[in-house]
């Protein structure tokens, strides 16, 4: 496997390339820790083209993707210098000098293989807008055509949106430039509002919700801050500070951005290491480039084409230089931060702007040559050209993207590591994809990566690749603020189990490093060696606090790698039994007091699992709510200490237990889940342990009576019932699983009908050598715990079920203040799924969504029978079972811009390849 360790975009196995795919027609990234809203799917086409050369496995695709981009980049730039009048040997150094760039370079190293799609994108992108500003000027048809043409393919440079700004950057200086001696300004200006119309209707599935919840809250979902905090929504104020000081390190030098000799900045966004010895040529070499391309300035014969790319060079050196220019100051800290804050958030890395100078320079220096072959020894200045690029592309061709590195004297070696997938990698992997729970694991250590060298395992998933959600990856989930220091600390929190629980936790994943660190120094005055950027080997401690911990058990399956099993585990939908109340006292406060309280409730005597934490706050109408949910019997309240910031925390919790129903759910996808409530009698917490989100909808589905309780018979099919040995004592065998049908626990074992399930079998460097084929009539239902039970065999109900539901609907305001009177409701859209009270939605644990279930409502709504769909059934004893949908609501307008965008694209494929075949028909020229 060819790869970094930071942002590298090929995973191991073919699955994990369609688990990304599949992702991408999704909003919300369950993978991702306890998941997160983000609509930035600007991949999704990536991906679906990787798909089918994923079989090969991941050791071909990490070694032959960035090698294919690489050529068509080079490839791409081929006809755009040849219709700049260049001859073959100069168009070629042309596509040599784009091809080898230090952008090429930077992002392979980096990993950012969706970023190097577009930028061999760039050179079609001008190439199609110079031939429909021709068009226009000279009026010959196909204006239309190539307004398309050159839409599409800018829509398609939004692989990144770093890219997709270069090329609208790119067309806005050519189009600016030919408006100046145009005579058909409006002509042209039309084709470039076509052209953004194009782009912006290919990709309006992600810039819609955008543009919403930008202009709506200020809520951006891109960013550091996603993957550093752990507050909530990232805003332009809280990513402002973060991107400022990261543009005031990739700030260039005039010079250097000239001469395309950057710093470094930071990590991988600028990677060009000049071979040993050949320092002083390869200056020479920038110098003489640099020159060739500002020489122009002084051609004779200036072209609008040229002219429009030295512009674009100008302002690119400029826009790489950042704030160290009297322009660049203006535009990044006057435009874009004062103005526009959000492209300073977005767009401030400095480094990013390089296609502005790469494609210009490529052009311009070419161009430079072949004037001067012109007119002085055309055999010598060809040579010279050549060896004029050949020494600059050096880094590039010699060797630098796998150079070697002293670990004790690079601190940071920005270059590739190979390293083999072996079987033990794909033992892991397919260990835990094979298991049928649904459940979060943990790779430790917690902070995700090691360092290019030193391990030879490839399984260092980072969220996007693991099989199953990863759970804690740096400080981006609010549990993982209290289970950090309790493995790094002195005095370590023995209990961090049950805070794994709370988020679904069952593995953790230990490959047998040589050093573990952590981006903070949980102990100043620990003694251990520096490994990367200074930063401690904390694996000691690492792995004595992991072997005083109670409820996780080693599991001995793998010989490089130990897994843990998580004894205290607590499936993602369940009951609660009681409702605590947390909150600050005194003058010291922490940020997150319901996780600060739960850090120090896990190690004392009689936690119980079933308490759903919630905060107070200080907003009365939510006390009273509280109050009354928390019932009016005896409570007991303890003062709590938080070991970091001594603040004091008040927990108070009912003594007596709520009656709680039994819940049988399934798992749909990333946005859906289906939820069975069984023996309802009273009201209680509904746990679902992903990140909190208003978006996320409980909505009641109406079904007949039976449908919603089960025959409580036993199937004919339980008796071809045969679960996987991989899900151990998890899975219910066919025993329990009878007694579960008959007290009502499970309501259905799916519709009798066989089904199959395809697990790909791996071999060398991840390439598929077999599959295996599973059929079967039931599929998974495990064993009862923490009163839920996941069944597979509850019905999907397709994408659609939960678009534009009902809803309870408040009469007056005063229902809002006392949400759980009845009589101030009205429902809305009878005879569709309808959306529990939105008032009724309430933060549990610090981060999860928990909903507060009163049967007092159902009522309002129709009763079920055995023949008329209804949304509850009551049996003779008054005990009630129905069904609940939980949806993520945004994935309604996200799928409807998917299938905009969709849309868009195959119209503009059917204009583009349909075009050349009329134009031959009518016999007219588009091309």
């Amino acid at each position: 496997m060819v790869g970094h360790t930071w942002d590298w975009g090929i995973p191991a196995f073919a699955e994990q390339f369609r688990a990304m795919a599949r992702h991408h027609f999704s909003t919300w990234d369950a993978y991702f820790e306890t998941g997160r809203y983000h609509y930035f799917k600007l991949e999704l086409l990536y991906w679906l083209i990787l798909w089918p050369f994923s079989l090969a496995g991941g050791e071909a695709v990490s070694k032959w993707l960035p090698l294919t981009l690489t050529f068509c980049a080079g490839a791409a730039m081929w006809p755009l210098a040849r219709r700049q009048g260049l001859s073959p040997v100069f168009a070629l150094l042309a596509a040599v000098f784009y091809a080898f760039s230090p952008y090429a370079l930077s992002r392979i190293v980096a990993g950012h293989m969706p970023m190097l799609a577009g930028y061999a994108l760039l050179p079609l992108v001008i190439l199609a807008a110079q031939t429909l500003m021709e068009r226009v000027e000279a009026k010959r048809r196909g204006i239309f055509y190539f307004t398309v043409l050159t839409g599409f393919l800018v829509g398609l440079t939004s692989l990144h949106p770093g890219v997709g700004m270069s090329a609208a950057a790119m067309l806005s200086i050519a189009f600016a430039w030919r408006l100046f001696s145009s005579s058909r300004k409006k002509t042209l200006l039309a084709c470039f509002v076509g052209i953004g119309f194009v782009a912006v209707a290919m990709n309006i599935h992600f810039m819609a919700p955008f543009v919403g919840d930008y202009f709506g809250k200020g809520a951006i979902r891109h960013g550091w801050g996603l993957s550093v905090s752990a507050e909530g929504d990232v805003t332009v104020d809280t990513e402002l500070p973060r991107r400022e000081a990261y543009h005031q390190s990739t700030s260039q030098p005039i010079d250097a951005s000239a001469l395309l000799r950057l710093r470094q900045g930071m990590d991988t966004e600028y990677v060009y290491p000049i071979p040993a010895g050949m320092t002083v040529p390869w200056y020479a070499a920038a110098l003489m480039v640099t020159l060739g391309v500002f020489v122009y300035a002084f051609r004779r014969r200036k072209t609008p084409e040229l002219t429009a790319l030295y512009v674009t060079a100008i302002i690119g050196v400029l826009l790489v230089s950042g704030s160290r220019t009297l322009p660049g100051l203006l535009f990044y800290q006057l435009l874009l931060k004062k103005t526009l804050p959000i492209l300073f958030a977005a767009f401030s890395n400095t480094t990013r702007w390089l296609p502005l100078v790469v494609l210009p320079y490529a052009l311009l220096f070419a161009r430079a040559a072949a004037d001067l072959a012109g007119t002085w020894k055309p055999r010598v200045t060809a040579l010279a050209g050549a060896a004029t690029v050949l020494v600059f592309v050096s880094p590039f061709l010699a060797g630098g993207l796998t150079r070697p590195f002293n670990a004790a004297k690079d601190i940071q070696p920005l270059t590739l590591k190979q390293t083999p997938i072996g079987k033990e990698d794909a033992a892991v992997y397919s260990y835990l994809r094979d298991r049928r729970d649904d459940f979060r694991v943990t790779y430790l250590p917690p902070i995700g990566i090691t360092w290019p060298g030193d391990t030879d395992f490839t399984f260092e998933w980072t969220s996007a690749y693991s099989p199953k959600p990863f759970f804690m990856a740096f400080k981006t989930q609010p549990l993982a603020e209290a289970i950090f220091p309790g493995l790094y600390a002195e005095h370590p929190n023995t209990r961090l189990a049950r805070l794994l629980a709370l988020g679904s936790g069952r593995f953790l994943v230990y490959p047998h490093y040589a050093h573990a660190y952590t981006y903070d120094d949980f102990q100043p005055a620990y003694r251990a060696p520096s490994v990367v950027d200074g930063y401690k080997d904390y694996k000691p401690v690492l792995d004595a606090n992991l072997a005083m911990q109670q409820g996780l058990a080693a599991l001995p399956l793998f010989k490089d790698v130990d897994l843990y099993e998580n004894t205290e585990f607590l499936p993602l939908v369940r009951p609660g039994d009681r409702v605590a109340a947390v909150e600050n006292v005194g003058t010291a406060r922490v940020v997150n007091p319901v996780v600060a309280a739960l850090s120090e409730e896990v190690g004392l005597p009689g936690y119980d699992p079933g308490t759903v934490y919630l905060r107070a706050g200080h907003d009365p109408v939510f006390l009273e709510f509280l109050d009354t949910i928390m019932g009016r019997g005896t409570k007991d309240s303890r003062i709590l200490y938080e070991r970091a910031t001594d603040a004091k925390l008040a927990v108070s919790r009912p003594v007596e237990r709520l009656k709680t129903p039994t819940v049988e759910f399934r798992r749909l996808g990333p946005t859906r889940l289906r939820v069975r409530l069984h023996g309802v009698t009273a009201g209680f917490p509904l746990v679902f342990q992903e990140t909190f989100h208003t978006g996320w909808k409980a909505l009641l589905v109406p079904h007949t009576a039976g449908d919603l309780t089960g025959t409580r018979e036993t199937p004919p099919s339980l008796a071809t019932y045969a679960p996987l040995p991989v899900q151990g004592p998890d899975v219910a065998d066919a025993a329990t699983l009878a007694g579960y049908v008959r007290d009502g626990i499970v309501s259905t074992l799916g519709d009798g009908r066989e089904k199959s399930r395809h697990a790909f079998l791996y071999g060398p460097g991840g390439a598929v050598v077999g599959k295996n084929d599973r059929r079967f009539v039931v599929d998974y239902v495990s064993k009862l715990r923490a009163g839920a039970v996941q069944n597979d065999n509850l019905p999907d109900g397709g994408p659609f079920e939960g678009f534009f539901p009902g809803r309870f609907r408040p009469k007056n305001t005063a229902t809002l203040s006392h949400p759980l009177d009845p009589a101030g409701w009205a429902v809305t859209n009878v005879g569709k799924p309808v959306a529990w009270p939105d008032a009724l939605h309430v933060e549990a644990y610090g981060y999860a969504n928990a909903w507060w279930i009163d049967p007092a409502l159902l009522p309002l709504l129709p009763r079920a029978t055995a023949t008329t769909p209804g949304y509850y059934a009551v049996d003779r004893d008054g005990r009630i079972d129905c069904e609940m949908l939980l949806s993520f609501a945004p994935q309604t307008s996200y799928i409807i811009g998917l299938m905009l965008s969709a849309t868009a694209m195959f119209v503009c494929l059917v204009i583009i390849l349909a075009g050349p075949f009329l134009s031959k028909r009518q016999g007219l020229s588009h091309v």
